[in-house]
């Protein structure tokens, strides 16, 4: 079973299910769209959504009636299986393995390469001291 985005709140001949099996799904009511949800609330170019390092994202296009992700408006957002999205008023919910659809993973630190140790300071000598420029 792949990833996908499974409409919850109408009929899947209006809202279909979202595969997400290529790098970037468009989703709206253009029919150039990957994905073709023709309802009047629905822009032409409402979302898309990207598989990118093992990470679900989604992102508004700049739609009349927004994106929402678990009840809240973002333009942006990370998707987990059990999100529910809100694509103008169709509601969807993420489904799939946690291998297809990962958690976010800490983002990985760059390796330090090790520094040698600083040269070992000379012990103070009291005839090296510093002479103003004022003196010379």
């Amino acid at each position: 079973m792949s990833a996908r985005l499974i409409p919850l709140s109408v009929d899947t001949r209006t809202a279909p299910i979202v595969a997400l099996q290529r790098p970037v799904v468009l989703i709206g009511r253009h029919p150039e769209c990957d994905i073709r949800i023709d309802l009047p609330e629905i822009s032409r170019r409402h979302c898309c959504i990207a598989l990118a390092y093992e990470r679900v994202m989604i992102r508004d296009l700049g739609s009349r009636n927004g994106l929402r992700v678990n009840g809240l408006r973002v333009e942006e957002a990370e998707l987990h299986p059990g999100d529910e999205v809100a694509i103008g008023q169709v509601i969807y919910r993420l489904e799939g393995s946690s291998s297809q659809v990962a958690p976010a993973k800490a983002k990985p630190q760059p390796r330090r390469v090790p520094q040698p140790p600083p040269p070992p300071r000379p012990q103070d000598d009291p005839d090296d001291e510093l002479i103003p420029l004022d003196d010379l």
